[in-house]
C-alpha cells in the first residue's frame, strides 16, 4: 500500500484542477489502466520523464505548472523563450483582464517581447488603437525601446536617471528566477553591445543589494504624452500563474491629474 508523495499529491491536484479523471488521462496518456492511480498515490515513486511528460501534455499543463511537477519528482527543467503557440495562449488568456484595466497595461513575455495591450496604451503615444507604428512597436523587445533614445518609448520618459535602472533591476530580478538560460545570456551580451545605457545601468546595478521582491516593485514613471502633458504612473509585474514566462504590466495612475486622464479615456471609450 503506498502513501501520498509531494510528487504524487501534486500530480493528483494539478489534474482535479483541469477536471479530468485518472482514466481519462491514462487514455490520452497511453498509459496502462491503474497506473496514474499508483503514481499519485505514492506506489510508483519515481515515474519516468516521458512518462510524466505525456501526463502533462494529456492535461494541457502549462509551462509553469509543467515546471512545478517535473521539479518536485526531480528533474531539472529549462525555461525556452514562448514560441508562437505560447503567445497565442498567452494573448488569448489576458483578454478579459486587459479590456477590465481602466488604465494602460500590457503583457510581456520573458524575451520583453509586447504580446498583448489594452487601448490606453496606444493613447499613451498619442496613437490611434490601429495605427501600424503599434506593430513596429511590438517587433521589438519593449525594454530596448525604454532603453534606445531613439524610440517613440523612450522619447516619453521624463526622468530616464530615475525609470530606466529601476527597470534594469527588475529584469535583474526576474531573470534569476529563469535560471542561466543560454538565449538569456545572448540577449543580454547583444543589449551590452547595442545600447550604451543599458550597459552603464546594467554594470551600476550590479554593485547594489539585490532587492527582495523587484518583479513586484511599483516602479515611478512619469510620461510626457502627446496632445496630454505629463501623467504619473507606478509600474506593477504581475506573472502569469500557469506560466511565468508571461507578465502583465500595470500602469498605475499615481496622482490625481492622471486618474482624471484615464477616468476621461476610459468615459470616452
Amino acid at each position: 500500500m503506498g502513501t501520498d508523495t509531494p510528487g504524487g499529491a501534486k500530480l493528483r491536484a494539478l489534474r482535479e484542477q483541469y477536471g479530468k479523471t485518472q482514466l481519462w488521462v491514462e487514455v490520452e496518456a497511453d498509459l496502462g489502466t491503474g497506473y496514474l492511480q499508483r503514481v499519485e498515490s505514492g506506489r510508483v515513486v519515481q515515474p519516468g520523464r516521458p512518462t510524466l511528460e505525456r501526463i502533462l501534455a494529456a492535461l494541457g499543463a502549462r509551462y509553469t505548472e509543467r515546471r512545478q511537477i517535473l521539479e518536485v519528482f526531480g528533474y531539472t527543467v529549462a525555461t525556452p523563450p514562448p514560441d508562437d503557440a505560447d503567445r497565442a495562449w498567452a494573448r488569448a488568456a489576458c483578454q478579459r483582464e486587459l479590456r477590465d484595466v481602466l488604465f494602460p497595461a500590457y503583457v510581456l513575455d520573458c524575451t520583453s517581447r509586447l504580446v498583448a495591450w489594452n487601448g490606453y496604451l496606444p493613447r499613451l503615444l498619442g496613437l490611434a488603437p490601429t495605427d501600424p507604428r503599434l506593430d513596429r512597436i511590438a517587433a521589438r523587445p519593449v525594454l530596448e525601446s525604454w532603453l534606445d533614445p531613439s524610440s517613440p518609448l523612450a522619447a516619453l520618459v521624463v526622468e530616464p536617471a530615475a525609470f530606466l535602472p529601476a527597470l534594469v533591476r527588475a529584469l535583474r530580478y526576474e531573470l534569476q528566477q529563469l535560471g542561466p538560460e543560454p538565449w538569456a545570456e545572448a540577449w543580454l551580451a547583444r543589449m551590452r553591445a547595442e545600447l550604451p545605457q543599458f550597459r552603464h545601468y546594467w554594470d551600476t546595478t550590479a554593485q547594489e543589494p539585490a532587492p527582495a521582491g523587484a518583479a513586484r516593485a511599483l516602479v515611478p514613471v512619469r510620461l510626457a504624452v502627446p496632445g496630454i502633458g505629463e501623467l504619473q504612473f507606478r509600474l506593477s509585474s504581475e506573472p502569469f500563474a500557469q506560466d511565468a514566462r508571461f507578465r502583465t504590466i500595470y500602469y498605475f495612475p499615481a496622482d490625481p491629474i492622471t486618474m482624471q486622464q484615464c477616468a476621461a479615456w476610459a468615459a470616452r471609450d
